[in-house]
């Protein structure tokens, strides 16, 4: 009973959390979520684009890019990720998986992205030293556990652990 009354009260933090972030960059809107790749779904860009952000040490911007389409996929992703823990679901597989596996991993394709644009926004908080802002991103990040996110090396690593390793130092 503990254990579900945690996860509805993490659940309507995320609802929350939805529906109080704005839209922070004066440069970025609505065209900043839609993919100009015709390979690569508009989520995916937005996911891939923060991540370029973070890499390139851009972390203000990585944030206000997470935040313009935040509102856009999360709400789906949340619902998604709702169900899946309601009818327990096996969560994906991670590391070095079959093509098979590979597929069915891209079919959860918004919690991927809206998990790992919550780990690019949470790791550039932490950097940016807003440490109890960057505690709190960790904590919706990890309520996403089925999403994953591909390494170009070749392997699918799960957002939520990373977030709580990292959440876990902050505390």
């Amino acid at each position: 009973m503990l254990k579900v009354k945690k996860k509805r009260k993490l659940v309507i933090s995320f609802v929350l959390l939805i529906s109080s972030i704005q839209t922070m960059g004066q440069d970025l809107n609505s065209n900043s979520c839609i993919s100009n790749n015709s390979e690569l779904g508009d989520s995916a860009y937005w996911a891939n684009s923060s991540i370029e952000l973070f890499s390139q040490k851009k972390y203000e911007d990585a944030i206000k890019l997470v935040d313009v389409c935040f509102n856009q996929w999360a709400p789906a992703a949340v619902e998604l990720q709702k169900t899946l823990h309601k009818q327990n679901i096996k969560q994906p597989p991670f590391g070095a998986v079959t093509r098979k596996e590979k597929e069915k991993i891209h079919q959860n394709y918004l919690i991927n992205d809206v998990s790992i644009a919550l780990w690019v926004k949470a790791v550039s908080l932490e950097a940016l030293g807003e440490i109890e802002y960057s505690k709190k991103i960790y904590s919706y990040c990890i309520f996403l556990t089925h999403g994953r996110a591909w390494d170009p090396q070749g392997w699918f690593w799960k957002p939520s652990d990373d977030c709580i390793k990292r959440g876990r130092k902050l505390i």
